[in-house]
């Protein structure tokens, strides 16, 4: 199994380069490993640089997860934070809270993380005042 980068995964996604993207389709037809940084940064460039809106990103994101090919580090967890990405939250800060599950909570200074978060959140979120 390869791990694949940011622009593996754009060129696969968008089909947008006639020599590049049937090569990450050929690349992502064998087992691939796709990191949470790479889905972070897949998730900005897609919304930054093609404008691609919340709602077809998050489609495309649980896409790829379900790809037969394609390995995450836990799929259940990238899945909640690609469905409350789709319910309005930010979703590097998903993300954050996913990689930060070992830890005894995630503390910050944004007041609405833990509502967006939902209570199935992967560990406490406490609110700085």
């Amino acid at each position: 199994m390869k791990a694949v980068d940011t622009n593996v995964l754009a060129r696969y996604l968008l089909n947008d380069d006639p020599a590049q993207s049937p090569r990450a389709a050929q690349v992502l037809a064998e087992p691939s490993y796709v990191s949470d940084t790479v889905l972070v940064e897949t998730a900005w460039l897609l919304a930054s640089r093609y404008k691609i809106g919340r709602a077809i990103l998050a489609e495309t994101l649980a896409d790829l997860l379900h790809l037969p090919t394609v390995s995450v580090s836990d799929p259940a967890l990238v899945g909640w934070a690609i469905d409350r990405f789709a319910q309005g939250a930010d979703f590097a800060d998903m993300m954050h809270l996913l990689s930060a599950r070992h830890t005894d909570g995630f503390v910050s200074f944004e007041k609405n993380l833990a509502k967006l978060a939902g209570a199935d959140a992967p560990l406490p979120i406490e609110t700085l005042a």
